[in-house]
């Protein structure tokens, strides 16, 4: 069975062979598949456990049966405990290559007496495997302790043509253990034939660059010393090392990537094994990348030592991650590709609009997979020693002892840290996470100390860009190289219909209306401010005011209402809606405006907000002004004005009025004033509805108030 109860060794095998079609030529395996769910696991294992060593099928394999993996991987260490001797070749006078009709690897490789090309066809198996299923090492583990290394054709006094072949992927397989588990396998072998191996220079560049790469994981070299050891190589030759490095490594990624479609057509049609789609919120896509599943408790995040700049530092449980979340269309592709990153452990950088979900993929993905998350806003404030540490007063005069930052915290304790808006950090940050980007197994702090970075740890960065600039070049810098860069589109009118209906089930009546409503203000403001035209390139781009943050907190002062709208929304209901939002918005703009008065928006402007009461008095206009007839309404029976006047009176308890003469006495002073900026208010009185009432009454009997 699988971690979720849905694993079906039929459908597994049915997969395997769909994806392996020569296999099916053979009677052993199509037999296998004609027997549907009365196979057994055993059948399974015995059957295969010959082409698990055949490299054109190691990792399909291990990605159809990556719950009994271990069965597969402890059947193969036991069989190949059996081979006489995996330290050399018997034969060495010709070529032996195993293609992919063979389906029994290890009878094939002894009858002709090649044991050590064997033992290195298993550890190419036992590194695809191990990548894929970091839980098997203790099985791999087991095969060393009889085996001799990976590498042990370098070890060889003489190296014929024939093996001189096999060398690249020797290095290749060698090196990609050692990434596996650098602690482990640097301490396990003997790696100093790679000494003498990057003092030939006629040797083919991949190969020295591998020899380069595992002297500096084993010696723990710095920049410095492997760039010395790399120009025997060249800085282009290396480079293109690197990229077929990559493309080497590619065959396992490709196999996690296949983890995520749908299942294939003719597993539907499999007895007891429905098609089944693949729930991303599951915890059996991410358990089969090994993540570690034990919540960290709160009191554990509290043990912590806090920063140096402490308010700067966030957890992922400020941010309500108990509401839904939900996996749009649009998101779909997004979380896949980040979760490929993560289970890859590759740094990913999400870029796009404010308020498009970057920062809420984060936490669903942590949240599912039961790790804490550390969120850091990046400014030009933030400088090496927040993230690294310093030293710090004690209580005793005279003394100062480590505090570990918050980056290094996350090292040892394996969180998730996200750096907000990377693009707005300092250089020397830049400098201080080159060797996590790189990905070293080890991190060294401000005070010389060298910690090794825990598995679980992730790095994450994001970067706010507009609406129509989320292409691949968006917010590129110097270190994006180094990022696995995940593009968030910001949600369309669907989306946003679906994300509302399920946040806020109560309100799908009002939902299209919302959002139109949402949609409208923005593209409004894009006109008014930047003066966007649709379709039109010629226009200059302004940010949407408004995001999909904004949204639903509209929704959520809506739903604070308390009101039913099962059926249609009442007059009543309108204007309370209204009201809430009206104090919002006037509340919002004005903060907005005040914004340019630091640095936040303009870089320092001056800037006057003058918020004027109720204005009275007299004027030059041809009519009657509207606050004016608020005034007035009670006189002229204008409902609409009195529900006016009873909204302010309701807002704010009394009616703040105010003269003309006085409004125009309080913009010349702001006018002539040399230096001014801030928020003014400008009343003369408050006076409730039925002051001003009493008031006409006394005044004015003749109308009837």
């Amino acid at each position: 069975m699988a971690i979720d109860g849905s694993f079906s060794l039929h459908s597994s095998l049915t997969r395997f062979l769909h994806s392996c079609p020569k296999l099916r030529s053979f009677p052993q395996f199509d037999s296998l598949a004609n027997k549907g769910s009365l196979v057994t696991e055993d059948e399974v294992v015995n059957e295969l456990i010959g082409v698990f060593l055949n490299p054109s099928y190691t990792i399909p394999l291990i990605g159809c049966f990556r719950p009994v993996a271990r069965i597969f991987v402890d059947k193969a260490v036991a069989l190949l405990r059996l081979v006489p001797n995996l330290r050399s070749n018997t034969y060495a006078a010709t070529s032996i290559s195993m293609d992919d009709q063979v389906v029994n690897a290890i009878e094939f490789y002894t009858q002709r007496g090649r044991g050590l090309d064997l033992h290195e066809l298993a550890c190419c198996a036992f590194s695809h495997a191990l990548d894929m299923c970091p839980f098997l090492l203790s099985s791999v583990l087991s095969y060393f302790d009889y085996a001799p290394a990976p590498f042990q054709r370098f070890s060889l006094k003489q190296v014929t043509l024939v093996e001189e072949i096999h060398e690249l992927d020797v290095a290749r397989i060698s090196y990609r253990l050692l990434l596996i588990e650098p602690e482990i396998f640097s301490k396990l072998w003997d790696w100093s034939c790679f000494l003498d191996l990057v003092k030939e220079p006629h040797r083919k560049p991949d190969l020295l660059w591998c020899g380069v790469q595992i002297l500096r994981v084993v010696l723990k070299l710095g920049y410095g010393a492997t760039e010395s050891l790399m120009n025997i190589i060249g800085a282009e030759e290396a480079f293109e090392c690197l990229w077929r490095w990559e493309e080497f490594c590619r065959d396992t990624s490709l196999e996690k990537t296949s983890w995520f479609v749908e299942p294939i057509a003719e597993a539907d049609h499999v007895a007891g094994s429905p098609h089944r789609s693949m729930d991303f919120s599951q915890e059996n896509c991410l358990k089969s990348f090994g993540f570690n599943y034990q919540s960290v408790s709160s009191s554990e995040l509290h043990d912590l030592q806090p920063p140096v700049r402490s308010q700067r530092l966030t957890t992922r449980d400020d941010i309500s991650v108990s509401n839904t979340f939900i996996l749009t269309s649009t998101l779909k592709k997004s979380y896949e590709r980040v979760l490929l990153a993560v289970s890859q452990k590759w740094p990913v950088l999400l870029y796009g609009p404010s308020g498009s979900g970057k920062s809420a993929l984060i936490a669903k993905l942590a949240q599912d997979s039961g790790n804490q998350v550390l969120s850091i806003q990046m400014d030009d404030q933030i400088d090496g020693r927040t993230l690294v540490g310093s030293y710090v007063c004690t209580d005793r005069p005279g003394e100062f002892r480590w505090q570990p930052g918050s980056l290094t915290q996350a090292v040892q304790n394996g969180f998730w840290i996200v750096f907000e808006d990377i693009n707005k950090a300092p250089s020397d940050v830049h400098s201080i996470l080159i060797s996590l980007l790189e990905g070293s197994g080890s991190f060294e702090t401000g005070h010389g100390e060298v910690i090794r970075v825990s598995e679980s740890f992730r790095i994450f960065s994001t970067i706010a860009v507009s609406k129509f600039d989320t292409s691949e070049c968006a917010g590129q810098d110097s270190l994006s190289v180094l990022w696995r860069r995940v593009m968030i589109q910001p949600p369309d009118n669907k989306d946003l219909q679906e994300i509302v209906k399920v946040r806020y089930p109560d309100m799908e009546l009002l939902a299209g209306k919302l959002i139109e409503t949402f949609e409208r203000v923005n593209s409004i403001s894009m006109l008014q401010i930047a003066g966007f035209i649709p379709g039109s390139s010629a226009s200059v781009y302004c940010p949407s005011r408004f995001s999909l943050r904004d949204l639903l907190k509209w929704c959520k002062r809506i739903a604070g209402l308390g009101f039913c709208f099962a059926g249609s929304v009442s007059e009543y209901q309108c204007y309370c809606v209204y009201k809430e939002d009206y104090t919002y918005s006037k509340t919002s703009t004005e903060k907005y405006i005040l914004s340019y008065g630091n640095n936040e928006n303009g870089g320092g402007l001056e800037v006057v907000t003058l918020s004027c009461g109720l204005v009275g008095g007299d004027t030059l206009l041809s009519f009657t002004p509207g606050s004016v007839g608020i005034l007035i309404s009670q006189l002229t029976e204008n409902a609409f004005g009195y529900k006016s006047l009873r909204f302010m009176e309701e807002l704010l308890g009394k009616v703040p009025i105010v003269h003309v003469d006085d409004v125009c006495e309080a913009h010349i002073f702001c006018i002539e004033n040399a230096s001014i900026s801030g928020r003014f208010l400008c009343a003369s009185s408050y006076i409730s509805s039925e002051e001003i009432a009493a008031h006409y009454a006394q005044h004015y009997p003749e109308f009837n108030i």
